[in-house]
């Protein structure tokens, strides 16, 4: 079956890798595409086994994928034709495998996507696909809708899709409690892939948030030590209410991250998202506390160690970095973060 997961703009190398790190080992794996922002692949697994995956923000089976798309009209009434043709035998089969309840006469909705300059609207493309499923017997449901129909044109491509994740894949149900300009999860889980976890690890982010860093390197697998701490109160707040009773040994602190209460070389991963400047808006104050922390974080950190470093402040971290000529960039990573250019920063000692 022809599968293609959604990721945020820039994480499409670490889905891939993802991907293939957890099922390419089984023979049921085949990346076709990578794509901006969509990965696609053959699974000849039970589908279910795909909702967890972290880097995604969404699954979606492809019922049928059309090719050399026009900008013409005309390329609806392709869609249109290839859906009333198409068999939906074996794509109920996977939405039953992943709890999804078909029946003969099935209450659906469609969400339309459009890309590039086209002879038609978005609106005409959704129009189309309902009107070709209701010919079918199915009807539309603007609430409680079994099953939620995907139609994309995408430069040359058109997708027909079924979405078979729910919100969870991409919100994760330990986020019961938010702060504002909260880290997405699929972020998280990126940066932490990018420290390379391993058993032995005592992971410190020294900005901690709503923990949401911790809890995806806590549910990466067996650590050491984890370690969060964060100037704000409510922040702190968050983070016990999110972990609960779980994921142990781990402490939190109330600290300001320019003075850390840790001995010298005594953390092996550093895991952060820097202030992006809406709070700090005066850049000397911000200047001054990116320069602090780098040197605390450099003080902390385990020769051989590795620091992960979210920011949209590309020059100000550059050119604090480059004070610290022990500290190496390996690699550097252009994401989206809430519609704003960052970068994520891979530093190790030099």
């Amino acid at each position: 079956m022809l599968y293609s997961i959604i990721v945020s703009a820039g994480l499409e190398n670490i889905a891939r890798e993802e991907l293939s790190a957890r099922f390419a080992d089984t023979g049921h794996l085949k990346i076709l595409e990578r794509k901006p922002q969509r990965i696609l692949f053959q699974y000849a697994g039970n589908p279910r086994e795909l909702l967890s995956l972290r880097t995604a923000e969404h699954l979606f089976l492809i019922l049928k994928r059309i090719p050399k798309m026009t900008r013409s009209r005309s390329s609806l009434a392709v869609l249109s034709g290839s859906l009333k043709r198409l068999s939906f035998k074996e794509g109920f089969e996977c939405c039953r495998q992943v709890g999804i309840n078909v029946r003969k006469r099935m209450p659906f909705r469609v969400t339309s996507r459009l890309s590039g300059k086209r002879n038609f609207r978005r609106l005409d493309l959704q129009r189309v696909i309902e009107r070709a499923l209701s010919e079918r017997g199915w009807y539309l449901a603007s609430t409680k809708a079994a099953l939620d129909v995907w139609a994309e044109v995408h430069g040359d491509d058109g997708y027909i899709s079924i979405k078979l994740s729910s919100n969870d894949m991409a919100q994760r149900p330990y986020k019961q409690a938010h702060i504002p300009a909260s880290l997405k999860p699929t972020l998280a889980y990126s940066m932490v892939r990018l420290s390379k976890p391993h058993p032995d690890d005592v992971f410190l982010d020294a900005m901690c948030g709503a923990g949401t860093i911790l809890l995806e390197r806590a549910l990466m697998g067996r650590y050491r030590y984890l370690i969060g701490g964060d100037v704000s109160t409510e922040a702190l707040d968050a983070t016990v209410t999110n972990f609960g009773r779980k994921h142990q040994p781990r402490q939190f602190f109330h600290w300001d991250a320019r003075t850390l209460p840790l001995q010298p070389n005594t953390v092996d991963k550093i895991v952060c998202n820097l202030p992006f400047g809406e709070t700090i808006r005066n850049i000397p104050q911000l200047t001054n506390l990116y320069r602090h922390c780098l040197k605390e974080y450099a003080r902390v950190l385990k020769p051989r160690g590795r620091m992960v470093l979210l920011t949209s402040q590309r020059t100000l971290l550059d050119d604090e970095l480059e004070q610290l000529r022990f500290l190496s960039v390996r690699q550097r990573l252009t994401v989206d973060v809430r519609g704003k250019q960052a970068w994520i920063y891979v530093i190790h000692f030099a």
